[in-house]
């Protein structure tokens, strides 16, 4: 897996540290990078998933979507099919940053004050069943999974949709969140570290949902006092780093 930390000083100055990392360390192909409006467009593609994603900087934050296809014409915001965007918003100044990877995901936790931290994740999911996509992005409150099952093609299953056969739970909104009331278990004083499960909802029957993978490199946890920021859980020789983002527990992948 990759890591890397350091300052960043704005959200032009991060938006290029996750492409130099994107491209150098999670398999990602650079298809246009350039000043737009005053700020930087990016535009990423996986190759070996067919995964697209689209970044944009603002003044105080990062805006990211994701889509089916690529077109080096259209504005960065009108490629097709497209997902609903997610924000990254960072800390004025001088915020520290921490970049998360592997073969098809890429993830950036930074700081949005002196004692909080926000995330930017995009990559693809372990599948556990097989259907086409599964391309996905998150802030962790709103996700966007790329989802073509129960006979749909190019539909964005969306965290925020009003419609069971659109929704997907995942990240705090996944079933596993109901188990952290255990957490430490009592006998032994161990915080477990979940699977972050993605599940889609179903037409038939409605309001029903199916799991169909779960997001590579991220696991969820209760810190409820026996962890902080940035402490290190060591399991089978791989290092996890934890945050308390959104009032939620997330461990990532060192």
């Amino acid at each position: 897996m990759a890591f890397q930390s350091g300052i960043t000083t704005s959200p032009n100055d991060l938006l290029d540290k996750i492409r130099l990392f994107a491209t150098g360390s999670c398999g990602y192909t650079q298809l246009m990078y350039q000043p737009d409006a005053g700020y930087y467009r990016l535009h990423l593609q996986h190759a070996a998933t067919g995964q697209y994603v689209h970044l944009h900087s603002y003044a105080s934050y990062i805006r990211c979507y994701g889509s089916t296809s690529w077109n080096s014409g259209a504005a960065w915001n009108a490629q097709t099919v497209a997902s609903g965007s997610i924000d990254l918003i960072q800390w004025s100044g001088s915020a520290e940053y921490f970049l998360f990877g592997g073969d098809g995901w890429c993830y950036c936790v930074v700081q949005d004050s002196s004692t909080s931290y926000r995330s930017l994740l995009f990559g693809v999911i372990t599948k556990t069943c097989t259907f086409t996509g599964g391309a996905f992005l998150s802030n962790t409150t709103t996700t966007y999974v790329l989802a073509d099952i129960d006979a749909d093609t190019n539909i964005w299953k969306a965290s925020s949709s009003s419609s069971y056969a659109n929704d997907v739970r995942t990240f705090n909104r996944a079933t596993t969140r109901n188990l952290d009331s255990y957490s430490p278990i009592a006998f032994n004083g161990v915080t477990p570290l979940y699977p972050c499960t993605v599940e889609v909802g179903r037409k038939t029957p409605n309001g029903f949902f199916s799991m169909v993978g779960y997001v590579p490199g991220v696991r969820l946890l209760r810190m409820n006092g026996q962890y902080v920021d940035k402490d290190i859980i060591t399991l089978g020789g791989n290092d996890w780093m934890v945050f308390s983002i959104n009032n939620y527990g997330y461990a990532f992948l060192k």
